[in-house]
C-alpha cells in the first residue's frame, strides 16, 4: 500500500511479523482536508463517516466515542431483543455487556494545560516505564515515559505537545501483554513523530493483549495542537512517549494519569 494513500488507517490484528500487508488486511481511506478545531477547553477533533471516506470535524458528541456507536448499537439491540423475547432475567448478562461496551468507548471532554514546553498525557492509564533508551522511530536517545491502558480506561488517543507530524509509521507485530517492557518493541504499533520547534517528540501507539485494531487519523504534514484526539485503540493498550534527553518528568512509576489533563513531563 503506497504511502501517498495514506489518510486514516485502521489496522487489522491478524497481520503476522514481516507479513506484506495486503488491502483486505489494512484498511485505508483517504481523508479530507483536516479542520482542527480550537483547543483551549478540548478540541475533540474526531473523523466522521460519510460514504466510505472520512473527514474530520469537530465532534458534536464528545461522551461516547464515534469509534464505539457500532458496538453500542449492536449490544443494546441483543439486549432489547432478549429482554422482550426472554424476559429480564435472561437479558441481564446483555445488559451489563452493553453497560461495559458503553463505559469503554467515553470519551469525556479534558481541560488542556497551557503551560509552556509542557508534555501532556496521550492517553488515560498508570505509568509503567520511566527510562532513557533509544528511539528507534527518530534514530536517538531519549527519555521514555509509557502509559499502559487497561480495559476500563478511556481509550481515545491525544495529542501530547503543539508541533507537525513528519511521520506516521505502522509495525505489524505481536500481541504480548502492554503491561511488559518488551511490548513496546515487539507488539503490533504505530509511531507518530512530531516537530516541536526543532525538537522531537514521538508517540507511539501499542496494541496489548486483548486490543487488535490501532486507529490513526493523521498523516505527515498535518499540524496538531496539544489535546487534539487523533486516534484510537480497541480494548487495552499503551502508549510509549520519547522526550529529548534533558526533558523533565512530571510523573513517577504507578502513577495514575489522564489524557492531555496530566502533564508528563517539561521539555
Amino acid at each position: 500500500m503506497a504511502e501517498s494513500r495514506l489518510g486514516l488507517c485502521l489496522y487489522d490484528a491478524n497481520v503476522s511479523i514481516g507479513e506484506k500487508v495486503s488491502p483486505r488486511r489494512a484498511h485505508c481511506y483517504n481523508a479530507a482536508t483536516p479542520r482542527f478545531g480550537p483547543t483551549q477547553a478540548d478540541p475533540l477533533t474526531q473523523p466522521f463517516y460519510q460514504g466510505r471516506e472520512f473527514n474530520r470535524m469537530n465532534y458534536p458528541h464528545p461522551i461516547i466515542a464515534r469509534e464505539g456507536w457500532p458496538f453500542l448499537g449492536i449490544a443494546v439491540a441483543v439486549a432489547l431483543v432478549v429482554h422482550f423475547m426472554a424476559g429480564v432475567f435472561w437479558a441481564a448478562p446483555f445488559w451489563v455487556i452493553a453497560l461495559f461496551v458503553l463505559q469503554f468507548f467515553r470519551d469525556p471532554p479534558r481541560q488542556v494545560p497551557q503551560q509552556a514546553g509542557a508534555v501532556l498525557s496521550p492517553a488515560d492509564g498508570r505509568i509503567v516505564a520511566i527510562e532513557t533508551t533509544q528511539d528507534p522511530y527518530a534514530g536517538r536517545e531519549a527519555l521514555k515515559i509509557s502509559v499502559f491502558m487497561n480495559v476500563f480506561n478511556v481509550h481515545s488517543n491525544r495529542a501530547p505537545v503543539d508541533g507537525t507530524v513528519t511521520k506516521v509509521e505502522y509495525f505489524p507485530g505481536r500481541f504480548f501483554n502492554a503491561d511488559l517492557d518488551k511490548a513496546s518493541l515487539e507488539n503490533e504499533r504505530n509511531a507518530l513523530v512530531i516537530d516541536v520547534g526543532g525538537q522531537i517528540v514521538t508517540s507511539v501507539q501499542v496494541a496489548g493483549l486483548i486490543a487488535r485494531r490501532i486507529l490513526c487519523y493523521v498523516k505527515p504534514g498535518d499540524a496538531l495542537t496539544r489535546g487534539q484526539r487523533y486516534g484510537f485503540i480497541r480494548f487495552g493498550s499503551r502508549v510509549d512517549v520519547y522526550l529529548p534527553l534533558g526533558s523533565r518528568p512530571r510523573v513517577a512509576i504507578g502513577d495514575k494519569v489522564s489524557a492531555t489533563s496530566t502533564i508528563l513531563a517539561e521539555l
